[in-house]
């Protein structure tokens, strides 16, 4: 049972391991590295010989830990307080206390299977550690031990105590649970939480069959309070596409050929009728997951809006689109931003918002231009 109990510990290490650097490149928002305090409350439950309801004591864990990825994590705390049995003959309730430093290592089954999402309110996570348990004042079971020897009849000497133990003692335990969380805001959570811990057969002073291992499982709720920041709110930039420029072509020079000056005829000037550019549509691109005007760009809006303010009766539609990468809802939302900074820069310079029309139409698809992924067009409508 011991060597099952490792192997299980050392295989969950190392797939949490495997899986820490996959599911910190595929968020769409970078999470950020914290710690975290957790205190928490509830019930414990004792393996034995007795009914259910007559096994159950109070118990109570604080924790600090740190949280390396939105997946993996590892905390350092104690727990414990009041475990309960029975003795068998004759029947007669008893009680020791005991504290258990603990090392556990956490998992976001969560995160792990649909990846980081900062709008996330649940999330479920497993457990496994270990831990040393501090055993102390096994008062009842000695007195009990002691009424039964009173007795003088052999088959209650013993009361079932073949392994009594006095004074303080220390046992080794493993850890293995689960829990769910949920966020009551970016960096408090409150959690339920089962963990199953496992030690040697002596320590509820009795004797399992075929030297069975002891069982204390607790049920706890509590809060998940961290002590930073979640995530990052700066996302890394994808730099503008290269346009190469077009190659110079030499032209040689025309021969000049002198010609005899013609008369001059005096013409009456025509009247002057300017002329309004015409323009179907102009793109303005931003960097990767990012809403905000480029330098580069300032000069396209510029172009727009004079040809708006030279042509009274046209309107426009602005347009926005985003990459692929990231989450869809997220795209959606950054193509919108996009458009609305162009309408935005738009009425600054003039321009009556009643004549701007925006839309987002999220990401671009497997077959467009690569161009247009990080772009709004801004379309003139007849």
């Amino acid at each position: 049972m011991k060597r099952k109990l490792i192997s299980m510990l050392v295989l969950f290490m190392v797939a949490m391991a495997t899986v820490t650097t996959q599911a910190q490149t595929r968020d769409s928002v970078a999470f950020q590295p914290h710690w975290f305090v957790q205190p928490q409350v509830g019930v414990g439950y004792h393996v034995g010989e007795a009914k259910f309801t007559d096994l159950l004591s109070p118990a109570a864990a604080l924790s600090v830990g740190r949280q390396f990825s939105p997946v993996f994590g590892l905390r350092l705390g104690a727990s414990g307080w009041e475990a309960r049995n029975w003795q068998t003959h004759p029947v007669a309730e008893y009680k020791w206390n005991y504290v258990q430093a603990n090392l556990d290592a956490t998992v976001s089954l969560t995160n792990l299977i649909w990846g980081f999402n900062p709008d996330r309110k649940w999330n479920v996570y497993g457990l496994a550690g270990v831990g040393l348990n501090v055993a102390f004042k096994n008062d009842d079971a000695n007195a009990l031990k002691a009424i039964n020897e009173s007795t003088g009849i052999p088959a209650l000497t013993n009361g079932g105590f073949e392994k009594l133990w006095d004074g303080t003692k220390l046992f080794p335990a493993g850890r293995l649970g689960a829990g769910i969380e949920y966020d009551l805001s970016e960096r408090v959570a409150l959690g339920l939480e089962y963990n199953a811990n496992v030690l040697p057969d002596k320590w509820n002073s009795k004797k399992g069959k075929s030297d069975n291992l002891d069982w204390q499982q607790n049920l706890l709720v509590g809060v998940k309070i961290a002590l930073g920041p979640t995530r990052k709110h700066i996302k890394i930039e994808e730099p503008l596409p290269v346009v190469e420029p077009e190659p110079v072509v030499e032209k040689k020079p025309e021969p000049v050929v002198e010609k005899k000056p013609e008369p001059v005829i005096e013409k009456k000037p025509e009247p002057v009728i300017e002329k309004k550019p015409e323009l179907k549509e102009v793109k303005v691109y931003f960097r990767f997951s990012s809403s905000r005007i480029l330098p580069s760009e300032e000069s396209k809006i510029d172009e727009i809006a004079e040809y708006m303010k030279a042509n009274a009766d046209k309107k426009l539609t602005v347009t926005g689109w985003a990459s692929r990468t990231g989450k869809w809802e997220y795209n959606l939302k950054l193509s919108r931003w996009r458009a609305n900074a162009v309408k935005k820069a738009l009425v600054a310079r003039g321009i009556n918002a009643s004549r701007i029309k925006t839309e987002g139409k999220g990401e671009r698809g497997k077959g467009d231009n690569q161009e247009d992924r990080a772009a709004v067009a801004i379309t003139i409508e007849e």
